[in-house]
């Protein structure tokens, strides 16, 4: 049961979280596991869910992550999600136990009468009345399954999802009907796949769109003939995200992390959901929440690995964080190379940002940078 835990902590509790979120926990949890500043830094998941197996054998500490998520307001989807893969396995512990207790009960042979009394009481031409015994051996089984019909029933899951919530009957009166079995719950649709990038939206709409506001950047200037401001947030519904520019910083106070809004009369270009207009934005009524998948949260936040970058069409525009590698300075630009686990990949800047430069060992946060090429060679 605990290694049936311990895997949940581990592939869905910690795995299936950020990096930061991962420093965030570690931090929290440093009493209860006597992490010291090195053990906090150095540690990864799988020692984590080592520690934690060892502190709360009884549940290998998936009960305090789950309260633990609750108070991070980007897991608490993965809380509910930590919640009911929980239920499951303790579900399927239970439904094991019984399996196991009637089994035992079949094979135990009785004390009272032969084993094949029943057999000779149905033989044909016996001489004994098989109506009695027949009505016996069915009433209990007619009895069980009715009660297991009653204890069915449709439950909607948080995510929206109709499943089935089944009680499942103890091992004593399981054993009274041997050949009745426990109703077995009806399989999950699967969500739609978590899309990996933008979802993206050509022309002019209307709207209006219901989205949540993941994330958005302090203005900065984008014409500096005019002194003209912007800045870029990211959105989402509860099956996609979206980027977005917004041309009038008025509407800063409305991009709020977490807060819904509908937008409307906007015109999709690039791969961006551009705003021009301050009446473009319009706040729900009542304090109106969604509910988005953790997942697509972190896909929307997650900095692209570069030989998946090398995969795409060039003209997209990327976001993230990367490593420099080295650093080349020219006439006019400044060549960064960056690089992860997968790659390596040039980074082109001109004109204001050569006045900022980074050094290798550096990380280099980018921010709408277009991916291209030159002499074949994929580059931002």
């Amino acid at each position: 049961m605990v290694n049936d835990y311990k895997k949940i902590v581990l592939l869905s509790g910690l795995k299936g979280i950020s990096d930061d979120d991962f420093k965030t926990v570690k931090s929290l949890l440093s009493k209860e596991l006597k992490l010291n500043r090195k053990a906090q830094y150095g540690y990864d998941r799988v020692k984590i869910a080592d520690l934690m197996e060892d502190k709360f054998p009884n549940d290998a500490g998936i009960d305090i992550l789950i309260e633990l998520y609750k108070e991070i307001p980007e897991l608490e989807d993965l809380a509910d999600e930590l919640k009911r893969k929980k239920a499951k396995a303790k579900r399927k512990q239970t439904e094991k136990s019984i399996m196991e207790a009637k089994r035992h009960r079949r094979d135990e042979p009785s004390t009272s009468q032969p084993t094949s009394t029943i057999h000779e009481d149905s033989k044909p031409g016996s001489g004994r009345s098989t109506r009695n015994s027949q009505a016996s051996q069915l009433a209990p089984a007619t009895a069980s399954k009715r009660d297991q019909a009653t204890q069915v029933s449709p439950e909607t899951s948080s995510c929206g999802v109709q499943t089935l919530q089944v009680t499942l009957t103890s091992a004593s009166s399981s054993a009274q009907a041997p050949g009745v079995f426990p109703a077995i719950p009806a399989k999950k649709p699967r969500l739609k796949t978590v899309p990996e990038q933008p979802s993206e939206e050509n022309g002019h709409h209307r709207g209006p769109k219901k989205v949540m506001v993941l994330k958005a950047t302090e203005p900065f200037v984008y014409d500096l003939r005019e002194g003209k401001r912007m800045f870029h947030a990211t959105v989402a519904t509860e099956t996609e995200f979206f980027r977005v520019k917004v041309f009038d910083i008025v509407l800063k106070e409305k991009f709020i992390p977490n807060k819904v809004i509908i937008i409307s009369n906007y015109v999709g270009r690039n791969g961006f959901i551009n705003i021009c207009s301050a009446t473009s934005v319009s706040e729900v009524n009542g304090n109106q929440s969604m509910k988005i998948p953790t997942t697509l949260r972190q896909r929307a936040n997650a900095t692209p690995k570069i030989n998946y970058l090398c995969s795409k069409r060039r003209g997209i525009f990327v976001n993230g964080v990367f490593m420099v590698n080295k650093r080349n300075k020219k006439n006019d630009c400044i060549c960064y190379e960056i690089q992860d686990k997968t790659g390596m990949m040039d980074v082109v800047v001109y004109g204001r940002l050569t006045s900022v430069e980074w050094n290798p060992g550096d990380k280099l946060r980018l921010l709408c940078f277009e991916l291209t090429s030159n002499e074949g060679k994929v580059q931002l």
